[in-house]
């Protein structure tokens, strides 16, 4: 290797590793933060801990065991329940939705599987503001405002394009010779599809179930424009810190860290059914 190809690539890990310490800081500011005492946010920032303060634990003790704590395990629950229940419905008919797509021929109208499937899709090409408005009016009607079977109701039917989408083209590289010897044997159409086909899907049903899963979690328009006093989700209950007459910004930290945790364990540990998956799809 010449010099000016180790110069190169010198050059090239230096500017990578300059970017990710700047896309880094944020985190790192907010890990630090959940940690500094009150006096060590007054003045010039502090940075490093044990060398520019004392590192404490009172926004964590805020979080779990002042009376505050009860708000805070509310949203969290609030926060479960929707994502739970949002991502699993619609994983669970979108899927049988996109199976049908792929195997079966629909003609409505003019329109035909791959017309059918893009209407799907093409629903989540509208801005969410768009209808808002119009959710609320529907809501109030069906006495579903401020409820969490409105916020499941919600969800599903805003991850539920995005599931048919995807999970049509996996079953699509399923092989049909595979079902139809199940048919032969006995089994089901039914059968066939939750012993064979969703098996060797399993990669698109976790991609679209994290996918889906993150952006319940986050969701921050709809929730706050539909939930009022008995539900609360965890952005809101962030975005509510910001209300005080004084910012705690310890606190924050503290609670952003916790919000952020459910959606990177869950990524971690769906890493891992993915590779299973596709290890599993290519046994088959």
């Amino acid at each position: 290797m010449s010099a000016s190809e180790r110069l190169k690539i010198l050059v090239v890990y230096a500017i990578l590793m300059a970017w990710t310490l700047i896309i880094s800081f944020p985190l790192y500011w907010v890990v630090i933060g959940a940690f500094k005492p009150q006096i060590a946010w007054m003045g010039t920032s502090k940075y490093v801990p044990w060398v520019d303060f004392k590192p404490d634990l009172l926004a964590w003790d805020w979080l779990f065991f002042s009376p505050e704590a009860v708000k805070t395990f509310n949203a969290f629950k609030d926060s479960v329940i929707a994502t739970v229940g949002g991502t699993g419905l619609a994983m669970v008919f979108g899927s049988m939705a996109a199976y049908g797509l792929s195997r079966f021929e629909y003609r409505l109208g003019k329109m035909r599987n791959n017309d059918i499937a893009f209407w799907f899709v093409s629903q989540r090409m509208f801005p969410p503001a768009v209808m808002v408005a119009a959710f609320v009016i529907l809501y109030r009607e069906l006495g579903l405002l401020d409820t969490r079977l409105g916020l499941v109701i919600m969800y599903t039917s805003f991850n539920l394009p995005f599931v048919v989408w995807i999970m049509q083209s996996f079953f699509a590289s399923v092989p049909r010779e595979l079902e139809e010897s199940a048919l032969i044997d006995g089994c089901s159409r039914f059968g066939s599809f939750v012993r064979i086909a969703l098996p060797l899907a399993a990669p698109g049903l976790v991609s679209v179930g994290l996918f889906s899963a993150i952006f319940t979690w986050n969701e921050y328009l709809f929730a706050m424009i539909l939930t009022f006093v008995n539900v609360k989700t965890v952005p809101l209950l962030v975005a509510g810190q910001m209300e005080t007459m004084v910012y705690r910004f310890w606190n924050m930290c503290a609670l952003v860290i916790m919000s952020a945790l459910p959606s990177i364990i869950l990524a971690v540990w769906l890493e891992r059914y993915f590779t299973k998956g596709l290890t599993m799809g290519a046994l088959k």
